[in-house]
Parts: structure tokens; sequence; C-alpha cells
């Protein structure tokens, strides 16, 4: 019975949370983390336990991206925004105070075995040839192995994360692309 239940567990996929407050590390099961300093900007990313967290800052203003398996928010504090991750979606906004603009498009697919396992294979390899932030989690005996991996590209006045998410519970793939922008007038 246990194993039907994690799949419905999983299967609710991720949820988009967007905070206009820093999030404190205690929230989360940190499993890798960078910072970025730029003139316009500073980030600091985080491989959490089943998803990412991204921090942006410019200026007096900050933007902080959560992606974490649908559950409800971390906290209700600085909660701007909540999108569930299911099938295609594709958002925008500029926060509050005008000075970083965001975008994110996100993927969620189910797929077959075999392919979810080629599909994992590959992102693996892509990941490890690139050195990019990775994070694997073991199977469990309530929850199967997951695999995170973030693409982060430093621009002067942008940052694009681009992340995949694998689930072998479900055989499920999320991918997000996301822009955090300072514009150049601000």
């Amino acid at each position: 019975m246990s194993s039907n239940r994690t799949k419905q567990r999983r299967s609710g996929g991720l949820t988009l949370l967007l905070y206009q407050r820093p999030l404190h590390p205690e929230l989360f099961k940190i499993l890798g983390s960078e910072k970025v300093s730029r003139r316009a900007y500073d980030a600091d990313i985080w491989i959490i336990d089943g998803g990412h967290v991204i921090s942006f800052t410019a200026g007096k203003h900050m933007l902080a991206e959560v992606i974490v398996i649908s559950g409800g928010a971390v906290t209700d504090r600085g909660l701007i925004q909540t999108v569930p991750c299911r099938g295609e979606k594709y958002h925008e906004m500029t926060a509050p105070g005008g000075n970083i603009k965001y975008m994110i498009s996100t993927q969620e697919e189910q797929l077959s075995q075999t392919l979810y396992e080629a599909t994992k294979h590959e992102i693996a390899n892509y990941a490890a040839k690139r050195e990019l932030m990775t994070a694997e989690v073991p199977a469990t005996a309530e929850l199967g192995a997951t695999l995170s991996v973030l693409d982060i590209e430093r621009r002067s006045h942008e940052l694009l994360v681009q992340s995949f998410h694998l689930y072998d519970d479900n055989n499920m793939v999320i991918k997000t692309q996301g822009i955090f922008e300072v514009p150049r007038n601000a």
C-alpha cells in the first residue's frame, strides 16, 4: 500500500512560490548552495530536497523563487504568489518596487520507465560534463530517488537558471527556466 500512497504524494508535482523577503536556510534541507555577486544584483542559490530556492536582491528590493514539492507554502510571510507547475506554465511579473523583472516557464512530464531512465542518465551526464550544481537523493523506504540539476548563467544584469528535477517515484521530470533581470535603467 505505501508505494501507492507515495506515488500519490509525489504526483502533486511542484509548486512555484514567490516571496518578497529573504527566507531562512533553516526552513529547508539544503543539499548544495552557491552565491552570485554582480554590481547590479546578488543571489543565493540553493538546491533543496525536492526543489530549489533562488533569492535575488537588487538594491533594496528582493524576490525569492522557491520550487518545492506541492504541499503548501513554506511560510506565508512575504508570499506574493503561488503557481502550481502542472503541465506547461509561463509566468511573468515585475516585483513590487519595479526594479526586478522575473519570468519563468515550467514544464512537467510524466514519462514511461524506459524514457525516464534514459532522460535521467542523459541529464546526469550533461550535469557532470558541464560541472553543474547537482544533488542526488537516494531512495528511502517511503520515497524514490530524486535528481536535481541547476544550470546557472550569471550575466551582468540577469541571472538565468534552468533546473531539472527528476522523481523516480512516478517517472516525473520537471524543467524550469527562470530569468531574474535588473533593467539597466533601474
